[in-house]
């Protein structure tokens, strides 16, 4: 027969849910001032006496009677705020920074934050109804620690339900209803530096830009003689002062139905926008924040009038109905995954040292849960995943987007808290870039910009003009005629400075070329080399030798050409014979054509490498100290491609523009010149087709001494991932473009191969970019 029975529970269960959860003695105040203001206390105060061995915390609540004493405090992890039954009749100072409903804590364990701080407590509070006696609740935290074995029911608190309050040195008496807590035995050593780190905390925790007028939190150290304002009186921080106008800073505001953002750089309104709020999870919810950008001189400001350095002092906190959510915005946390981002783009992103900003969110009871543990943030859920995005996207990479793009090209704008940086027309294109790309937006609204972005003396880039259209599409969809005069005007004015250059531009073209030509003229003459020496007797033994190694080559090309030919006429033949066949034989049919298509095609490559190297013994062979029996010379392969570059290719005003650069490096070693050449036209006709306008091949030290690296860069369209696998473009006839043969890249990397070197795509690129890295290694 089944028995039923209750858990038993011990009184280690105090420990677990006391001081093993809140094990930091800052978050355990942090826990026991909430609870004063989901009290509707409008004043707490604590007070340290280290003399005494007491810390005391009083605020002037609501308070609680007996009956509230037995029924909540001592109803282990019961929640009046959790089941909805807590007290709400007045307005207090949870209802001006919350929606009615929603409290600090919800999980009815901050009281065991007590335990953190000291091992003993009495508690004294006076209710705001009935009437309205002191009642006295008196616990010994050690006498749970005695034996494990004992059952937590066991160990008794005394309650006195008239009793009177006790007398604190540094606050007057409470005249009305209130809390009193009385913590001894503390397990802290509470000196001048540990109460100054406490306070810092509660600022951050509470009001860590100094916004809150509603409900003061103060400290005193009894005892303490010195500089009384930095442990003594109000706790407050007042940053939104010391930043104010001195830096870019974008506030935003989401609602369920729209997002409205403000971007202001140093006191100059840059634009104010609404869009559409796409962020179903957070229906139901308020979510609005400040980010701050931290340029040199503002972060200068900061740690001048703060006494810490921002790094030191935190970056985005958060703050849910009111109270911070620890530790996001703390000096190693990455919640945001700011320094992931900044890792991969030192240039081009903010990580956490760049930011400061505050965050508050205003949402139902428990659509968004702290960990238990209290320092582990929000527990991650689809609400929770969807606000990181929206204040990533909204309030720091929007920002980012901004600094970036128009602080950040301006070395010397680091430096001001002024807006005089936004006052060139370089910097006036920037803004209106921004601003253009927003009026792109059919979803974007923009409500007000900075108009003096209009008044560009010079705009005659594309990029210009470009922004200047996107300025009038904001004109004609507001039907702001002033504007639209304004722009005209500019407009005009460009047109008439591009017609008084064009006759300079035209005459300095004129005297460039002529100099050009007389300089390559004068080049050609001078130039004197290591390995190409233009100069060199064509005796009749190197001759012999060269029209050797043309006839190898060539008997090359006749072999794979006859092949291929065998191989048409073969395929040809089968083809003849379709009409006759049966359908079995023609799928037959089909897989020998295949067949022969892929044989076509790979004496098609061949024909087509031999005939490269063919072309680069035509073109240099005779003026180059080879050994023409080997194909081979011994030397610094590095000293070889920087005259190749120069002699050879560098005069050619064919696009792409190559160059070279061998990083003052030396690498002797045996190679091909007519390899080396074939790898080198391959990439650039391969960025030829790329459109490119600029090929880049640069060289740096390899791990090992006995490799060389090649990293080369174009500015072509790079590779399309939707069209192509990136995996394969090394494969033979697999083209990275349009109508391409699939030969170029697949020959590069055969010709290297064949040297003990390699090609791979860089890795450390981003992605769609076709930039390589070629690896060469001492034979």
């Amino acid at each position: 027969m089944s028995e039923i029975l209750p858990f038993r529970i011990s009184t280690h269960l105090k420990d677990v849910i006391g001081r093993d959860l809140v094990t930091n003695e800052f978050v355990a105040v942090f826990e026991l001032v909430k609870n004063s203001f989901d009290a509707g206390a409008t004043k707490v105060h604590i007070e340290i006496n280290p003399d005494n061995d007491r810390l005391t915390i009083v605020d002037d609540g609501k308070g609680m009677s007996a009956s509230d004493i037995k029924k909540k405090w001592l109803f282990v992890a019961y929640s009046a705020k959790a089941d909805g039954t807590e007290d709400d009749e007045t307005e207090d100072y949870r209802d001006k920074i919350r929606a009615s409903g929603n409290y600090a804590g919800s999980k009815g364990i901050g009281r065991f934050s007590c335990d953190t701080l000291g091992t003993n407590l009495k508690l004294f509070s006076k209710s705001d109804k009935g009437k309205k006696k002191t009642s006295q609740l008196t616990v010994d935290w050690e006498k749970f620690e005695n034996d494990s074995q004992t059952e937590f029911e066991e160990i008794k608190v005394d309650l006195d339900p008239d009793s009177e309050l006790p007398h604190v040195e540094t606050v007057a008496p409470l005249s009305g209803s209130g809390t009193v807590l009385e913590i001894s035995g503390l397990r802290h050593r509470w000196d001048f530096e540990r109460v100054q780190r406490l306070r810092s905390y509660l600022a951050k925790l509470i009001d860590p830009f100094g916004t809150t007028e509603s409900a003061v939190v103060s400290s005193t150290l009894v005892g303490f003689t010195g500089d009384e304002g930095n442990v003594n009186g109000p706790i407050k921080n007042d940053i939104a002062d010391v930043l104010k106008d001195k830096t870019a800073r974008i506030s935003v505001s989401i609602t369920d139905d729209e997002i409205v953002s403000t971007l202001v750089d140093r006191g100059r309104l840059i634009y104010k926008i609404s869009e559409p709020s796409t962020y179903t999870a957070l229906a139901g919810s308020e979510v609005s924040g400040e980010t701050y950008y931290l340029n040199r001189s503002a972060k200068q400001t900061f740690s001048t009038r703060m006494k810490v350095r921002p790094v030191e002092f935190g970056s985005i906190f958060l703050f849910l109905n009111g109270f911070r959510v620890f530790p996001i915005g703390e000096e190693f946390d990455d919640t945001f995954g700011l320094n992931r981002r900044k890792q991969q783009g030192q240039s081009r992103r903010l990580g956490t040292r760049d930011v400061l900003g505050r965050v508050d969110v205003s949402a139902p009871l428990r659509m968004f849960r702290e960990a238990s543990s209290r320092d582990a943030g929000l527990i991650e859920d689809a609400h929770s995943r969807e606000l990181i995005d929206a204040i990533l996207k909204q309030m720091i990479l929007r920002l980012e987007r901004y600094v970036v793009g128009v602080n950040w090209p301006d070395k010397a704008d680091q430096e001001r808290e002024t807006d005089e940086g936004l006052h060139s027309d370089p910097a006036k294109l920037r803004i209106l870039q921004i601003i253009g790309g927003l009026a792109r937006s059919q979803d974007i609204e923009i409500l007000k910009y900075d108009e003096n972005i209009v008044e560009l003396a010079d705009a005659r880039e594309d990029a210009s003009r470009k922004a200047l259209k996107d300025l009038m599409i904001i004109a004609e969809r507001e039907g702001d005629e002033h504007l639209l005069k304004r722009i005209e005007e500019t407009k005009s004015r460009i047109a008439e400075l591009e017609r008084s250059e064009q006759e300079a531009q035209q005459e300095a073209k004129r005297l460039a070329e002529e100099r050009a030509r007389s300089d390559a003229r004068i080049s050609q003459l001078v130039r004197q080399t290591e390995f190409l020496a233009a100069s060199q007797d064509l005796d009749a033994e190197r001759i012999q030798l060269l029209l050797h190694q043309v006839n190898i080559y060539s008997g090359h090309i006749h072999s794979g050409t006859d092949r291929a030919l065998n191989t048409a006429r073969n395929s040809l033949e089968m083809l003849n014979e379709v009409d006759d066949m049966e359908p079995d034989d023609l799928l037959d049919l089909a897989g020998s054509f295949r067949h022969d298509i892929r044989q076509l095609m790979d004496d098609i490559s061949y024909i087509r490498l031999e005939n490269d190297r063919l072309q680069s013994v035509s073109r240099f062979a005779p003026n180059i100290r080879v050994d023409l029996d080997t194909n081979e010379i011994k030397g610094d392969l590095i000293a070889f491609l920087t005259e190749y570059f120069d002699v050879m290719i560098g005069d050619e005003n064919n696009f792409p523009k190559p160059s070279f650069d061998g990083g003052g490096l030396e690498f002797q070693c045996t190679f091909s010149p007519f390899d080396l050449a074939v790898v080198v036209d391959n990439l650039i006709d391969n960025a030829r087709k790329a459109r490119a306008q600029n090929i880049s091949f640069s060289t740096r030290k390899a791990k090992s001494e006995k490799r060389i690296e090649m990293l080369v860069v174009d500015d072509g369209v790079g590779l399309d991932s939707r069209r192509l696998d990136p995996t394969r473009i090394f494969e033979k006839h697999y083209s990275a473009t349009v109508g391409g043969t699939g030969l170029g890249l697949y020959h590069v990397s055969q010709v290297l191969n064949d040297m003990g070197g390699k090609i791979e795509l860089d890795n450390t690129s981003e992605a769609g970019r076709a930039d390589f890295v070629i690896t060469i290694s001492e034979k």
